[in-house]
């Protein structure tokens, strides 16, 4: 059977613990995510209201709150909040590789390339002043 050594797991832990901080600073920087939520609960709190009206009066209980528009409404919008702050959570992918390989293929290609110009331009330089020079004699 295979198991992780003690170390392995510590740097799975470490290494969750850090995106998780990441996470809550991201999350905490974000204005329309914080007003989402803000709502959400907003709409939670009416929607827990209205139920415990609904539960305080009795009878038949499930006919009513099937009938109530405004508990189903703001129920609805309750979870269309919370469904609008999860997609922003949700991670983006951020290409951090492609862009790290671009920018190393460039500066690679720069440094290949620029040797190359100096020398082409320093043999045309060179070309040009033999051409001065023989046309002079």
């Amino acid at each position: 059977m295979l198991t992780r050594s003690r170390s392995s797991q510590m740097d799975k832990a470490k290494k969750t613990v850090s995106d998780v901080a990441r996470y809550v600073q991201d999350v905490a920087k974000d204005e329309r995510l914080r007003a989402d939520l803000s709502s959400a609960i907003g709409h939670g709190s009416k929607a827990t209201d209205r139920l415990k009206k609904d539960v305080e009066a009795g009878g038949a209980i499930y006919a009513r709150l099937a009938a109530d528009t405004k508990l189903r409404k703001s129920l609805r919008a309750m979870l269309d909040d919370l469904d609008t702050a999860s997609k922003r959570v949700q991670r983006k992918s951020s290409h951090r590789l492609r862009k790290i390989m671009l920018v190393l293929g460039g500066a690679l290609t720069a440094a290949v390339a620029v040797p190359k110009l100096r020398s082409w331009i320093r043999d045309e330089r060179i070309g040009d002043e033999r051409l001065e020079t023989s046309s002079e004699y």
